[in-house]
């Protein structure tokens, strides 16, 4: 069985059976083949003229299997298997550490995790995000989705209700913060260590605003 899942700006794919598994080693291999065969096929001949079934042969799959990994053709640019590593850190963090440092360690582990597989990869993705609409639009609902299951895993940890006012603005103020923070990296044509404009952005929410400064 396969659950789709969206975290910030990333989407992922999880399959139901023990992480590290010799199934799951090969659902991540053949994933990782695909998108590079479709991130290579996209800046080549651009997103909208290349179809799934022309990634699927490219890539020496089928259709079927495309779709069954990443549902979409935007999917394909969007995943990624660093991406669920900060809310599940914020989960098991929580309550032995204050809500802030939580998420200090979450975006070390994201930021360490993603770039310490491969930088150039991720720049080359989230190019494609900005730039084709379909994947910033899909992108968005992503975004979405990930501030609804951040703000349920939070409320799990704090014992709050699900649906809590405080909880639903944090939750997605700082997946708000989170995209911001990718669009500035990318306008920035990414000079701008992501490590440091995270960092920005949470002692902005602890400090608070000063737009003036």
């Amino acid at each position: 069985m396969t659950d789709t899942c969206s975290y910030g700006r990333l989407a992922y794919v999880t399959e139901t059976e023990p992480a590290g598994g010799l199934r799951e080693r090969k659902r991540l291999a053949a994933m990782q083949r695909i998108q590079a065969v479709a991130l290579a096929l996209f800046e080549e001949h651009g997103f909208t003229a290349v179809t799934v079934e022309r990634i699927a042969d490219a890539a020496d799959v089928s259709p079927s299997s495309v779709y069954r990994y990443f549902g979409t053709k935007e999917q394909i640019v969007l995943w990624d298997e660093y991406d669920p590593v900060w809310v599940e850190r914020i989960a098991n963090d929580l309550p032995g550490k204050t809500l802030f440092d939580a998420m200090r360690h979450a975006v070390d582990a994201l930021v360490s995790g993603a770039f310490g597989s491969d930088e150039a990869l991720i720049r080359r993705r989230v190019t494609l995000m900005m730039e084709e609409p379909s994947i910033e639009a899909s992108s968005a609902l992503s975004s979405y989705r990930a501030a609804e299951a951040f703000g349920a895993a939070l409320s799990a940890r704090l014992g709050k209700e699900h649906g809590d006012l405080r909880v639903q603005l944090f939750s997605h103020a700082i997946v708000g913060a989170i995209t911001g923070g990718i669009h500035h990296w990318y306008e920035s044509g990414f000079t701008t260590p992501l490590q440091h404009i995270f960092e920005q952005g949470l002692a902005s929410f602890e400090n608070g605003f000063d737009l003036a400064d």
